[in-house]
């Protein structure tokens, strides 16, 4: 029997990446994106577009209950794949609390209960946020409250969820994700920034970048959302950091891509610019659990750079 998917959030970086996996995997993909297609502009529409090269795409307002429900009732899934999210200004204290609860907890209601009559799993994309802060790695058991308004949204949605589980005998899997690079990324972000100034020959002024943080290249995550889609056959309520399990130097990171492209290193200006106020100076996750379970392993960084981010860059696929 066709294994059928829905899967949210696809106009963003690695919604859009998720729905091409499962659909190259085999699955009949229904992939959702809040407003009508022809409202996305820029990278957003460049991700749709690439999602439906495989998936079929479908408006959805993930907070109306109600069409939830109509779009589960139509595609019957095997899976929801609930990747959407409210993320704007997650790293700031201003980040809106209450539209987070919004658009990351409250739609759980309806998803659970549509999903309790298809007979189907749900797999959740959480967030290293979900952790406070600690200068070890990140493991799933452990306990204490986020620092930031997001990172409590996040385990709000992760607790709202396991309670859910329970009650309707959904299958559910928490995927708590790190830092993501690839293909279809924000082309403000660091490292599109960086490698649009090195192939242009131009300097990239920069913190000192001392920070470690772990880095994932996004087709590893697709495969461990992939493999947590196979894991919900053991049922019940699980989490899994989707990380590489290592705690990287950004500035090690940024030599490294300099390097994959033959580019004078020299143009990366180290120190040009402060540390962003209250960055921690280490975060990562510990992905035993995942390994073990799972039966997932990502790729080495190098290799996962060169693949997912070097080489289309260097193709022309926007990055």
């Amino acid at each position: 029997m066709t294994q059928t998917a829905i899967i949210t959030g696809t106009s963003s970086f690695v919604g859009a990446h998720l729905a091409r996996a499962f659909a190259d995997a085999g699955y009949a993909v229904t992939a959702t994106h809040s407003r009508p297609r022809d409202a996305y502009d820029g990278i957003r529409a460049q991700r749709l577009d690439f999602a439906a090269q495989s998936a079929g795409l479908a408006q959805l307002d993930v907070t109306d209950g109600t069409a939830v429900r109509a779009l589960t009732g139509r595609v019957r899934p095997t899976v929801w794949v609930h990747h959407a999210g409210h993320a704007a200004d997650y790293a700031s204290p201003d980040y809106d609390a209450a539209m987070g609860r919004t658009v990351n907890v409250q739609p759980l209601e309806a998803i659970f209960a549509a999903m309790a009559e298809t007979g189907g799993g749900v797999i959740i994309t959480g967030s290293s946020a979900e952790y406070p802060p600690s200068g070890d790695a990140n493991h799933e058991d452990d306990s204490g409250e986020p620092e930031t308004p997001y990172g409590l949204s996040k385990r709000a949605e992760t607790e709202r969820a396991r309670t859910l589980a329970a009650r309707t005998g959904v299958p559910t899997r928490i995927g708590r994700l790190y830092i993501p690079f690839g293909m279809l990324d924000h082309p403000a972000k660091l490292l599109a920034q960086v490698i649009a100034g090195l192939r242009a020959g131009t300097p990239v002024d920069l913190s000192p970048c001392t920070q470690r943080r772990d880095f994932i290249g996004v087709a590893d995550v697709c495969d461990g959302w992939l493999a947590m889609a196979h894991d919900l056959g053991r049922g019940g309520f699980d989490i899994f950091n989707i990380c590489s399990g290592e705690a990287t130097e950004l500035r090690a990171l940024l030599l490294a891509v300099a390097d994959a492209l033959r580019a004078d290193d020299r143009l990366l200006r180290f120190g040009a610019r402060p540390m962003r106020p209250g960055e921690p100076p280490i975060s990562f996750g510990d992905n035993t659990k995942a390994r073990r379970m799972l039966s997932w392993t990502p790729r080495a960084l190098d290799r996962a750079l060169r693949e997912d981010l070097i080489q289309p860059s260097m193709s022309g696929a926007p990055s």
